[in-house]
């Protein structure tokens, strides 16, 4: 949680654009992530005297409080991103040295949270790293004991069992992060049901380094590597089941491609699964799945609109502009830049210039049709929801102008990725057929309108929570980043059930046809995902866009079938 907090921090600043921005020391202990952020322009300024001016970000650990003076003395803007577990600790600390005790401090000695927690106990102050320093500590009370936020719960156990002893009235702070602690325990019962572990972090992580001790302690071979490459895939192979766990440190996407390289050593029908889930992910990472799921959405509201019968060229409209408009604003994307891409990020990399090709066709397609079909007005109407969907991630503001408005792009607006897909959804699957088909002002079209808003809005944000499973770097254009997971799923289930009591409401009313009774299926199939809470340990990204979108391709189906069985 907060090496995250520090992440979006520093990416939301470079993001505005105000100027250079740094980090004091590296931010993260994983060079994967550092090199990630070095490609979008934020470097680690702490063996560099000479800069002046910017933006400094205090990394997840702290820092001493003279650095932060001496860094204001040059001239920066300081930002603090220091872990809220951290700060608690220092503020412990501050609180408990005034009062005159002696602060003992388990952590390892050279770690950076360790140097600043020290800087703020004053002289009476003491760190130990083993079971033996502790016991040979010279303690008199009164005396506090913390610990670094990611130690060793055992040895911080052990340590304070040892000191009680020597100090019986030592206070013992439970600071470790409960992440740690639960990481810990996960990697210690996973090495009991395995023959051998695999620790991904970065060698120079404290706690990865901490898991892969704990995983040999086990009696378990441990393979601690930073990347796949590092992978020794002859002696991995000796062993029929492998267990894989990763440092609090390491992105996901890093762990991801580790577990693909254990998956191509795995068995030949272990191969076929993990294949059939690259297929998905090719399917849902292009945008087809979602192109799909607009056609969808466009048969459906047409039911609902009483359009029985439409044109095929609004369905080949939506399935574009979604196609279209998604992948041009993620091959301009600046999210994931460094040497070792997302997985979203590296499928567009590779298929850049494919995916280019296949945008001018589809989109000269979709408005060639409706133009030969002699739907003006529908058509005038796609050229511009063409045009704002692709000038979403384009700089449109001035240079001059960016340092005042803290924006350059539509893209900059808080929250506003989801509110924009949602308004692209409704203009091409809810307005452009009901322009062309000349269908009537009524009731309906208000219902169909809200039943494409609310469900694209609430899908959106479905993927979203995925995409931030999966590390991807989301800013606060997304609504999960601006109030937080939980929040946003209170929201999302709260405009789900409004959605169905709308639908539920225009039906009973009259307003619309019977399909939609049928089509409450959609907001509650998401409303049910919303309130499960699920935590994918596999491609989330993927599954949460197969359920999501899912439920637009289950609108589409049931509408069918209703026109189907209603046919005279």
């Amino acid at each position: 949680m907060g090496v995250r907090l520090a992440h979006d921090k520093v990416i939301a600043l470079a993001r505005q654009g105000r100027g250079p921005v740094y980090t004091y020391g590296p931010l993260i202990h994983n060079r994967q992530a550092i090199e990630t952020l070095e490609a979008s322009g934020v470097h680690d300024i702490e063996d560099r005297p000479d800069v002046a001016g910017g933006t400094v970000v205090i990394r997840a650990h702290g820092v001493p409080p003279q650095v932060v003076e001496a860094l204001k003395a040059r001239g920066l803007e300081v930002v603090d991103a220091t872990c809220p577990h951290v700060v608690a600790s220092q503020r412990h600390i501050d609180r408990r040295a005034a009062e005159g005790y002696t602060i003992v401090i388990a952590g390892d000695k050279d770690h950076a949270e360790v140097e600043g927690l020290k800087s703020r106990a004053g002289p009476r102050c003491v760190v130990v790293s083993t079971l033996e320093e502790a016991q040979a500590a010279n303690v008199a009370g009164p005396a506090c004991l913390l610990a670094q936020t990611t130690f060793s719960q055992d040895l911080y156990s052990q340590i304070a069992t040892a000191l009680r002893e020597r100090c019986p009235g030592i206070e013992v702070v439970e600071s470790i992060c409960r992440s740690t602690r639960r990481r810990q325990e996960e990697a210690l019962r996973l090495a009991q049901e395995v023959d051998a572990m695999v620790v991904v972090g970065g060698h120079h992580s404290a706690n990865t380094r901490r898991l892969a001790e704990l995983c040999r302690l086990a009696g378990k071979p441990t393979f601690h590597v930073e990347t796949a490459a590092e992978l020794d895939a002859q002696a991995v192979a000796r062993f029929r089941v492998v267990g894989l766990t990763a440092g609090a440190s390491t992105p996901n996407w890093v762990t991801r491609s580790v577990l693909q390289a254990l998956e191509d050593m795995a068995s030949p029908d272990l191969r076929a699964r993990w294949l059939r889930w690259r297929i998905l992910g090719a399917l849902t990472r292009s945008n087809v799945y979602s192109a799909l799921a607009a056609v969808a959405l466009t048969y459906a509201c047409c039911q609902l609109l009483g359009i029985r019968n439409p044109s095929a060229v609004f369905l080949l409209s939506a399935f574009c502009y979604v196609f279209v408009v998604t992948t041009l604003n993620r091959l301009v994307s600046d999210e994931g830049q460094g040497q070792v891409p997302l997985p979203r990020v590296a499928f567009y990399r590779r298929n850049a210039r494919p995916l280019l090709a296949a945008n001018v066709l589809l989109a000269g397609g979709s408005l060639a049709s409706l133009s030969l079909a002699g739907h003006r007005h529908a058509l005038e109407l796609l050229v511009v929801a063409y045009a704002l969907g692709v000038a979403y991630s384009v700089r449109i503001v001035p240079s001059g102008w960016q340092r005042r408005l803290g924006m350059a792009r539509l893209k900059d607006l808080p929250a506003s990725k989801d509110i924009f897909i949602s308004i692209g959804w409704l203009v091409v699957c809810v307005l452009v057929p009901w322009l062309g088909e000349g269908a009537p002002a009524s009731p309906a079209l208000a219902v169909a309108c809200a039943f494409a808003l609310v469900l694209t809005f609430v899908k959106a944000n479905v993927v979203d929570t995925g995409d931030m499973q999966e590390d991807r770097l989301l800013g606060r254009e997304t609504l999960p980043i601006l109030l937080g997971a939980r929040r946003t799923r209170h929201v999302m289930a709260g405009l789900a059930v409004t959605l169905a009591v709308v639908l539920a409401g225009a039906a009973a009313l009259g307003w619309v046809p019977p399909v939609a009774w049928l089509l409450l299926a959609c907001p509650v199939g998401l409303l049910a995902h919303l309130l499960a809470r699920p935590h994918f340990g596999h491609a989330a990204d993927v599954v949460c866009t197969l359920i999501a979108d899912g439920a637009l391709l289950l609108g589409g189906v049931l509408a069918l079938a209703w026109r189907l069985l209603s046919a005279p």
